[in-house]
Parts: structure tokens; C-alpha cells; sequence
């Protein structure tokens, strides 16, 4: 006998506690991601492409499903973005400058952010994942170690060699904000 509860539009009892063990850890990620509009659509999109493929899904590890619904997400996201971009329409009028005495400071300020976001997407993937989540995000390495499957001495490991990496970011970044009065 063919199993037509999917059909019927009621989630099969192992996708249904998978979804509900998973998919708000997956959301907090896709949030720190892509924004929380955004990362709420990636996410549901993830799990409804997943419940799909459920039949298929079902046989592999936790942790290739959770990797799985990431990845599927965050393609969502690439989607969109190459979608908004190619559509996007251009002003028939230029913007004329004008003389701004905070563009350096903003300047400076736009080029910190941006060094710092080339040394984290230079790192392998599970550190990246790392750092959004615990520095971005605020989550804890146990969170960390849940979500990821990985343990916690590997999550504080990785966050050890990310301080480390991004030390001299930080002490230009409280140059910069003793400079500027932002402190």
C-alpha cells in the first residue's frame, strides 16, 4: 500500500520533527545571512524543496540534512539576488555629488567592514559558518555544536583561530571609533 499522507498534504511523522528540531536553527542562521525577510523565505522554501525530495531525504544522517537545508537555502538566496539585480531599474536622472565632510570617516568605516568580511570568506566553510553564527549572531558554542554537529572544543576552536585573525581589525576599528568621537 503507497503511504499517501504526503499527497493528502500532511508532512510524514519523521520530516514533521525533523522541520520542528531544525528548521528555527536553520532560520536564526539564514537571518544573520540574508536578512530576516529574506532568511524567513530561504528557510521556508528550504523545507518545503525538502519535504518534496522527502522519500529520497529521509535516509541520510541529521547532519546532512541540516547541511542540505543550508545549502538549499542559501541557493534560494543567490536566486534572488542575481533575480533583483538583473532586474533592477536604473534612474533616468545622475545624482550630482556634493561636497561631504564625512566621507572619509565613512569611507574608512566601509573599508574596515569589508577587510573583515574578505578574511571571513577566505576561511574554510564550517569556520565561516562559525563565525556568522557566534559573532553575528550571538549564539553559543553549544548552539553552535548542535547545529552544526560538531563538537564544542571544535566550535571554540575555530572561534580561538577567528580572534586571532581578526585582532589587528579590531584595534583599528577603536582607533578609528577614539578618533571620530564614536566611542
Amino acid at each position: 500500500m503507497i503511504d499517501t499522507t504526503h499527497e493528502l498534504g500532511v508532512a510524514p511523522p519523521d520530516f514533521a520533527e525533523f522541520y520542528r528540531r531544525d528548521a528555527p536553527g536553520v532560520q536564526r542562521f539564514m537571518c544573520a545571512f540574508a536578512g530576516r525577510e529574506l532568511g524567513v523565505e530561504a528557510t521556508a522554501e528550504s523545507f518545503a524543496r525538502m519535504l518534496e525530495r522527502w522519500p529520497q531525504l529521509r535516509r541520510l544522517a541529521d547532519a546532512q540534512r541540516r547541511a542540505y537545508a543550508l545549502t538549499t537555502a542559501k541557493n534560494y538566496v543567490r536566486r534572488v539576488a542575481v533575480l533583483d539585480a538583473r532586474f533592477e531599474l536604473l534612474d533616468d536622472q545622475h545624482d550630482v555629488g556634493r561636497a561631504d565632510s564625512d566621507l572619509d570617516r565613512v569611507t574608512d568605516s566601509t573599508g574596515l567592514v569589508q577587510a573583515v568580511r574578505r578574511v571571513i570568506d577566505a576561511q574554510p566553510t564550517r569556520r565561516r559558518q562559525v563565525a556568522l553564527l557566534f559573532f553575528l549572531h550571538d549564539d553559543t558554542t553549544a548552539d553552535i555544536a548542535r547545529l552544526l554537529d560538531m563538537s564544542e572544543s571544535t566550535v571554540r576552536s575555530h572561534v580561538s583561530a577567528l580572534r586571532k585573525l581578526l585582532q589587528p581589525y579590531v584595534q583599528r576599528f577603536q582607533q578609528f571609533t577614539e578618533a571620530n568621537g564614536d566611542a
